[in-house]
């Protein structure tokens, strides 16, 4: 009898120990992150039963909404719905949404991207850049404002980008805004991006291009004595890969919203002396240009650019990824980064890139946008579209599975910690680590630095603040000639920074077309806003 009862007891101690464990709340990842053997203060009863209530894990949403997402890249890829699966597994209980990617090749942006979010196309996130269409898209009214507490879905960033106000230096907050108003969010990256060249190390190698000679490189006439042993040594490439980027660029990126850097600008940099010019100018008119313009045509008929460089249908990325260059203009973000970046989005294994630096770090208001993420105000989904960009900027596993793809298919882990590519087919799709949330989460590759990251946020701790940072120009009271200047633009320029033409012959017709498309009256007013900034500021 008395074995029943000890059997007895036994089996009902065990059926509680079974319900205990079954309904105990699951940690969060916050809480699965504290060490183990921290000690928390105790709570008085009813402050206990409140933290207790805090900490349960949110009821999974009755409702997931499915979240459209357009990002630039280099082409959609067959791996998107491995990887949309993986995602959407994961953030489904956690915001309730789901997203579908739409990656469009930059050469299509304008037409397919930017016309579909004009259009009212259903989207609920879009990249966008002070560089790339920002401006423009706010002064037509498609961006979403996020910190308005007046606007129709009130102050979205407090309320569900709590995460981003955190992580994020305020310094990308201010810089990015318009009139105060936040139409984006700016990845978590860093904020000084001074233009050079990557250039492919084996090449570099095989002409006795050292890191000492690397470091000599200052203008076009110094590098011209390169491009001339590379085609000798490899006949068959074209050594100065260019779509018209200027790698020695004097002036500041993205100045004036909407307007080609060319068109309308001022310099980058101080004088010797730490003055700064802020003379705003028509870098076209310029001597500096008119002599490197003849260099490009010279560069093009002795065969150092490819003779396809000029038509806007030419991409520089395949002949990149494939070696098949010597030197490429590219904005630069230290320690050789941006290099090991490009070397892991290629997929090309052979592929060994170094970098050349031809401004001083400078911050300057395109930075602090270089890369955002943006609500269209045509969403039905704008909740849901912040709270996953707040995800990317607090949720690691989250920020890898976008950048790399799926654990296990598209990488694994080394036992560093680093990620082993096993398939480039996702990440050599988008633009790369530069557009996904926060930096700072992402692991890096075993091709890269393991402090590439603090790196990243270190590199501008020293770098000169421009004197026009903050100052976006607006381009409502100029926009019709903004758009018969831009036509003009996607017409001559490329062909003109690439020699593809005679600067001699089609120069002074661009500059009698930009003047004619109203040239005059766009810098006269880029000049009025900005002496308007200055004195706003009291400067």
């Amino acid at each position: 009898m008395a074995k029943r009862i000890f059997s007895l007891l036994v089996m009902v101690a065990l059926l509680i120990s079974v319900i205990g464990c079954s309904t105990a709340p699951q940690a969060t990842p916050q809480e699965e992150a504290q060490p183990q053997n921290q000690q928390e203060p105790t709570a008085a009863p009813a402050e206990q039963s409140q933290q207790e209530e805090a900490t349960k894990p949110p009821a999974a949403p009755t409702e997931v909404v499915m979240l459209d997402y357009y990002i630039v890249g280099a082409n959609d890829t067959d791996q998107r719905p491995l990887v949309e699966k993986a995602i959407n597994e994961y953030i489904g209980p956690l915001i309730g949404a789901n997203v579908t990617f739409h990656i469009i090749p930059w050469a299509d942006w304008s037409s397919k991207a930017v016309t579909a979010i004009e259009a009212g196309e259903k989207i609920d996130i879009f990249f966008t850049a002070d560089w790339f269409h920002y401006s423009k898209l706010v002064s037509e009214g498609l961006l979403t404002p996020l910190n308005d507490p007046n606007g129709p879905n009130g102050n979205l960033l407090e309320k569900y980008g709590q995460d981003i106000l955190h992580s994020l230096n305020p310094a990308f907050i201010v810089g990015s805004q318009i009139d105060g108003v936040n139409y984006a969010v700016p990845t978590n990256k860093e904020l000084a991006v001074p233009w050079g060249f990557v250039y492919n190390a084996t090449i570099a190698d095989a002409i006795g291009f050292t890191d000492e000679e690397a470091a000599k490189i200052k203008t076009p006439a110094d590098l011209e004595p390169w491009l001339a042993k590379a085609k000798e040594k490899y006949p068959d490439i074209y050594p100065y890969l260019t779509d018209g980027t200027i790698g020695f660029m004097p002036w500041v990126h993205g100045f004036a919203s909407s307007i080609s850097d060319y068109v309308v600008n001022m310099a980058i940099a101080p004088d010797a002396s730490g003055n700064w010019d802020e003379t705003i100018l028509v870098p076209f008119e310029t001597d500096w240009m008119k002599n490197y313009l003849a260099t490009m045509r010279s560069w093009y008929q002795k065969g150092y650019i490819h003779p396809d460089a000029g038509l806007t249908t030419f991409d520089t990325n395949q002949l990149m990824n494939a070696g098949k260059f010597f030197i490429e203009p590219m904005p630069l973000k230290g320690y050789n980064i941006k290099a090991q970046e490009l070397v892991i989005a290629s997929g090309n294994p052979d592929l060994k890139l170094k970098e050349i630096y031809a401004q001083p770090k400078v911050v300057c208001t395109n930075d602090t946008g270089g890369s955002m993420l943006a609500i269209p105000a045509a969403s039905e989904h704008p909740v849901e579209a912040m709270k996953l960009i707040n995800l990317m900027h607090s949720d690691p596993k989250l920020i890898n599975m976008m950048l790399y793809g799926v654990e296990g298919v598209h990488w694994n882990l080394d036992p560093d910690g680093r990620v082993n590519i096993l398939n480039s087919g996702w990440i050599s799709a988008h633009p790369g680590a530069w557009v996904w949330g926060d930096v700072t989460l992402q692991k890096v590759t075993n091709k890269e630095d393991p402090n590439k990251n603090q790196m990243l946020i270190d590199y501008s701790k020293d770098a000169l603040q421009h004197p026009s940072l903050g100052f976006r120009f607006r381009t409502e009271p100029v926009a019709a000639e903004i758009t018969a200047i831009q036509t003009v633009v996607d017409g001559m320029q490329r062909a003109l920074l690439t020699g593809y033409v005679d600067p001699e012959v089609e120069l002074p017709k661009f500059l009698k077309a930009l003047k004619d498309a109203g040239l005059d009256k766009v810098k006269a007013e880029v000049e009025k806003q900005y002496a308007e900034w200055k004195t706003k500021k009291g400067q």
